[in-house]
């Protein structure tokens, strides 16, 4: 017993599964599209253009600078440059302690070290051969023990890492003689 209507059965399912994805492309597309107008628009937050219009025909009836207007407009589409992060400064007595723990340790300790505000971030610098880091640090700190470590990476520059991932430890003497 054969079947002779079976590609006869096939074709409406095969016809009613490519109009189904035909569908699900298309609502696909519509919402790219959407989605990027809705991304172009200038917002309508506090401060934005459309508040600022409101507030001002609401206050003050004399007048309203449509020059402000139209640059806020033209900013919205333009990306954002994020504002540079400002450089911590330490204080006197910060660089002071920083000194005293780097020429008082042969050991340094990742935890100890981040708990000196002059020396955060020094260890991670040090760890991973950042010359230049490195170098920053040591222009307000002027500690032997990084002069020490700029001339040698200067000398042999090193790439990596000196510390393994889950060791906090730096021996001093033994990063010192790594350089050589």
């Amino acid at each position: 017993m054969t079947n002779d209507h079976a590609p006869q059965k096939l074709l409406p399912v095969l016809l009613k599964a490519g109009a189904l994805g035909v569908a699900i492309l298309l609502g696909f597309l519509l919402g790219i599209i959407v989605g990027d107008r809705e991304r172009r628009k200038p917002k309508t937050d506090t401060g934005t253009v459309d508040s600022l219009a409101v507030e001002a025909t609401v206050t003050d009836t004399t007048a309203v600078d449509t020059t402000a207007v139209a640059v806020v407009y033209e900013e919205a589409d333009t990306p954002v440059e994020p504002e540079s992060p400002e450089v911590y400064t330490p204080t006197k007595k910060e660089i002071a302690a920083g000194v005293e723990y780097l020429a008082k340790h042969n050991r340094w300790n990742r935890d100890e070290m981040e708990k000196y505000p002059a020396l955060q971030g020094l260890w991670d610098a040090v760890n991973t051969y950042n010359l230049d880091e490195i170098k920053r640090y040591n222009d307000y700190l002027s500690s032997t023990p990084l002069i020490t470590i700029v001339e040698g990476l200067e000398r042999s520059p090193k790439r990596g890492y000196y510390a393994a991932r889950n060791d906090h430890v730096i021996t001093l003497s033994t990063y010192i003689k790594r350089l050589r």
